[in-house]
């Protein structure tokens, strides 16, 4: 066993050993801090994650709509490709068709309406 320490000695000891008065407060602080800190870091980072994962959306969906576009513009041109009257008319004449005198064409009035016919196909 060792000896005894001097009152002196011990006193010196202990004072070392233990936070100074008010360092408690002052450490309880900093751990605040830096809790804070490291939660406002972390929302940042997720917020950037957001903005970064809209703009691959909105890019996505401003080059699909870029795609709809030129589709939607070369269906219009074969539509009016196909609806072209010459080329109809040459269509009609390749399969023997021909052109109706005006006083050969015949109106026929609509037929009247009956409850059965009001209620459409069955």
């Amino acid at each position: 066993m060792s000896p005894p320490l001097p009152q002196r000695m011990y006193t010196l000891l202990r004072s070392t050993v233990r936070p100074a008065p008010g360092a408690r407060g002052v450490i309880i602080g900093l751990v605040i801090g830096a809790v804070a800190i490291t939660s406002l870091a972390i929302a940042k980072v997720r917020y950037r994650h957001e903005i970064v994962s809209l703009g691959f959306e909105l890019s996505t969906a401003t080059e699909k709509q870029r795609a709809l576009d030129e589709h939607h513009r070369s269906l219009e041109l074969e539509r009016a490709t196909l609806a072209d009257p010459q080329r109809i008319r040459a269509m009609a004449t390749a399969l023997g068709m021909i052109s109706v005198p005006p006083d050969a064409i015949r109106v026929i009035p609509p037929a009247p309406q009956t409850a059965a016919n009001e209620r459409g196909p069955r």
